[in-house]
């Protein structure tokens, strides 16, 4: 069972089967979902890595494909199947689709989910310090800083 394919108002968010994750992570494209310029990022790669690696797919990667034009401008997924009540997402548009919001509505659509799941209390996210538009876009979902080192800056959202 995958995570469910969310959709927005103006997103789609598709949830990627081990194989299409395959064949991303391998530099080919999904006949079905056409790639904006800049995509994949470059921390696709890695982010495939993780859920092909963990290969729970109801806890895994999707695609943010903008509704009006069918493009896949980005991606969101969780790091890892949830642990003691938690799970962690990470999260990346394109350069051209930012500041847009986008990457504030597949954060709402996709925590919204987990923590709607019965073994999910709290979703998680971690943000190089010096990247401000993403830190306001988790703040904006709803999430709250935890805790920041000199690297990184722990964001949270609680169930309920």
């Amino acid at each position: 069972m995958t995570v469910p394919e969310l959709t927005t108002s103006r997103l789609l968010l598709h949830p990627l089967t081990a194989d299409e994750a395959r064949a991303i992570r391998g530099g080919g494209t999904l006949r079905a979902w056409p790639f904006a310029e800049g995509y994949p990022l470059p921390d696709t790669y890695d982010g495939l890595g993780l859920f092909l690696r963990h290969g729970n797919e109801r806890f895994g990667f999707s695609l943010v494909v903008r509704r009006e034009d069918g493009l896949v401008i980005g991606e969101i997924g969780f790091v890892g199947p949830p642990a003691s009540g938690k799970v962690a997402i990470g999260y990346a548009i394109v350069p051209a689709a930012r500041r847009h919001g986008y990457a504030t509505e597949a954060i709402r659509a996709l925590s919204g989910w987990a923590l709607a799941q019965e073994e999910v209390e709290e979703v998680r996210a971690l943000v190089a310090r010096d990247n401000e538009p993403s830190a306001h876009a988790l703040l904006r979902a709803g999430f709250v800083e935890a805790q920041a080192t000199e690297k990184a800056r722990s964001f949270v959202l609680s169930a309920g």
